[in-house]
């Protein structure tokens, strides 16, 4: 039996900007997968991206602001900016 993977701590900022990406993506009414075609990157990329698994890179930070209507900032530094809220 092989051992099995155990998986790293998350980083709690990438944790944070995914949650953040998602909280827009949603906002704008997009399911993942259309996002995902629409900048473009995998499904499951841009899912472990919002889980925090994977990093989001200045590039895709750029293409996601821009898909989401939002200043790259407000995904980066979303402490600066309100958070979207639901009508």
């Amino acid at each position: 039996m092989s051992p099995r993977k155990i998986p790293a701590k998350l980083d709690p900022e990438r944790v944070r900007q995914g949650a953040t990406c998602k909280a827009f993506r949603e906002k704008a009414g997009l399911k993942l997968g259309l996002a995902a075609t629409a900048v473009p990157m995998s499904y499951a990329y841009l899912s472990n991206i919002e889980a925090g698994r994977k990093p989001l890179t200045p590039v895709l930070l750029a293409k996601l602001a821009a898909l989401y209507g939002v200043p790259q900032a407000a995904i980066a530094r979303p402490d600066l900016f309100e958070m979207p809220v639901s009508a």
